[in-house]
């Protein structure tokens, strides 16, 4: 996956000799992140190696139209209006979150266990972690996702809708 974006991102590289950040930032968020950020919500690297791996296809793609002279990577993707991909994949985690608890027909809907009891404080959507011994089942999505859900406003994950849960979020995380 990290080859195919790397080499991918050199064909963009070589198709379009200057480049401007703004212009190489949409064509990256076209062809190559989708390769990168495939499959997230059910595939995330645990180990340090492999999210530092699939982190170097953004880096390079960030350093491309500064040339020599060139800030540092998060002021890049700043300039480039991009976030790391830990934080998409992170945002992902939760969309799919909220997609499966406000929708009860929703295929995985089923894995997440809700608190039924009210006493804390807190949303009417906090969700219980299961226990678990095996690294596999610690990084599943249910349990990765408890410790980020549960501290949301209420507002955030009672929104009426995704692009509503998406902009209050988004604002929330500003």
């Amino acid at each position: 996956m990290v080859k195919k974006a790397h080499s991918l991102l050199d064909l963009l590289r070589k198709t379009f000799c200057e480049i401007s950040p703004l212009v190489l930032s949409k064509l990256y968020r076209t062809y190559v992140r989708p390769i990168l950020e495939f499959s997230n919500s059910v595939w995330t690297p645990v180990l340090q190696r492999d999210i530092n791996q699939l982190e170097s296809v953004q880096r390079r793609a960030t350093r491309i139209p500064f040339g020599r002279i060139r800030p540092q990577y998060l002021e890049r993707l700043s300039l480039m209006r991009l976030t790391t991909l830990s934080e998409r994949r992170f945002r992902g985690d939760l969309i799919t979150t909220y997609r499966a608890v406000n929708n009860p027909s929703s295929p995985i809907c089923h894995l997440f266990v809700l608190n039924s009891n009210q006493i804390t404080r807190g949303h009417s959507f906090e969700l219980i972690k299961e226990r678990c011994t095996s690294t596999a089942r610690r990084t599943f999505l249910t349990n990765r996702v408890v410790n980020h859900w549960n501290p949301l406003p209420d507002d955030i994950v009672t929104s009426q809708s995704l692009l509503v849960f998406k902009k209050r979020y988004d604002e929330h995380n500003v």
